[in-house]
């Protein structure tokens, strides 16, 4: 568990964004969820590696891993499918 909350000082604005599910083809072309997890500044563009998941639960411990990792605010946006 991650009890900092602090902002990094004098630098842009930065969080940990967790979106989807996005529509994504696997190998035979069948339709599947991906979730997204990455770095972004304040208009949520990614500032760096952009992380994609097929698995909600695993996704959304690398988002809060990173956010606590980095001690930024973590933009929860993603559903379960």
């Amino acid at each position: 568990m991650c009890a900092t909350k602090t902002m990094p000082p004098a630098r842009q604005w930065r969080a940990v964004f967790f979106n989807g599910p996005e529509s994504d083809r696997n190998a035979d072309g069948d339709e599947i969820p991906v979730w997204l997890v990455y770095v972004g500044d304040e208009d949520a563009e990614p500032v760096g590696t952009v992380y994609h998941s097929h698995d909600f639960q695993a996704a959304e411990a690398l988002a809060r891993q990173m956010a606590c990792d980095r001690r930024l605010e973590l933009i929860h946006e993603a559903m379960p499918d």
